[in-house]
């Protein structure tokens, strides 16, 4: 379908634009971000932020460094080389910690309001010679003419933030034109995981709300003929839970069904025992149910 080739050229653009300008942030982060600061532009969105650094680098400076541009002071681990913060985040503070030359890696996760929570379960990646980086005269805030570079640095990226944020709206704008009863996250999440080029398709708890009055056994055998997996079925026949291995066309295909109102869902891995997690959204066309 050329939709479908022309939202996953899209997807290949933006991946493109997330390892020239942010090589060193998880790509997953940075969607995460773009889409809370896109639902909600006026909330700043919190999250635990983890950035790991080449070894050696002066923990204290590091701290400084990090409370400077954060406002927030870090938790510090695995001997100086890995930082986590809750704080309140934009592309631009994201970008600007990303461009220090202390900066291997950066992850982290939303967790909507300020807690407690140290690390998670993120590892630094592995990094080709990271023996090399090991060098105590470039620290994080090793003098006033490093800060000015890298206001001079930050001044320069906002063009190039735009250019991201451009790509972004523009692969939005094909989910919502192309599969706009399909979750943005769904899609998303099966575009990175098609993208790995695993053998077979991966595995999803597929979630598919129908209007009510549908004909459950009628909805229950096309899910079938779609699937190949007989869906459970809750909410008085409006609501189909599916463990399967999904592509962009099957989902498209299930999506493009008259009684079909939203469709999500969890990736799984494999065959899992768990039913229905997802409750609808309050979306636009959930008005004219009765139509």
């Amino acid at each position: 379908m050329s939709e479908l080739i022309e939202i996953s050229d899209q997807f290949k653009r933006l991946q493109q634009k997330y390892k020239q300008y942010l090589p060193k942030v998880d790509s997953a982060l940075i969607y995460d971000l773009f889409l809370r600061q896109m639902e909600n532009p006026s909330v700043t969105p919190m999250y635990m932020v983890e950035v790991f650094t080449k070894p050696g680098v002066n923990t204290e400076e590091a701290r400084e460094f990090i409370i400077n541009k954060t406002g927030m002071s870090p938790a510090i681990y695995d001997n100086g080389t890995h930082y986590v913060i809750n704080q309140k985040l934009t592309i631009e503070t994201l970008k600007e910690i990303s461009e220090s030359d202390d900066v291997l890696e950066i992850t982290g996760e939303y967790i909507g309001g300020i807690r407690g929570g140290g690390a998670s379960q993120h590892e630094q990646k592995e990094h080709q010679n990271i023996q090399k980086y090991h060098n105590p005269s470039t620290s994080l805030t090793s003098s006033q003419q490093h800060i000015q570079e890298q206001q001079t640095s930050y001044n320069k990226s906002i063009d190039t933030l735009r250019e991201i944020k451009t790509a972004y709206k523009g692969l939005q704008t094909l989910y919502q034109t192309y599969l706009p009863k399909a979750d943005p996250i769904l899609i998303h999440d099966l575009l990175v995981r098609e993208k790995e080029k695993s053998e077979d398709a991966p595995f999803y708890m597929v979630e598919i709300f129908t209007k009510p009055g549908t004909d459950s056994e009628a909805m229950k055998n096309k899910i079938f003929e779609k699937t190949s997996w007989l869906p459970a079925v809750y909410d008085k026949g409006t609501h189909y839970a599916t463990n399967q291995r999904l592509t962009l066309e099957i989902l498209k295909e299930i999506s493009d069904s008259e009684e079909v109102l939203e469709v999500t869902g969890d990736y799984t891995g494999s065959i899992g025992g768990w039913g229905a997690s997802h409750e609808q959204s309050h979306k636009e066309y959930n008005r004219t149910i009765a139509d």
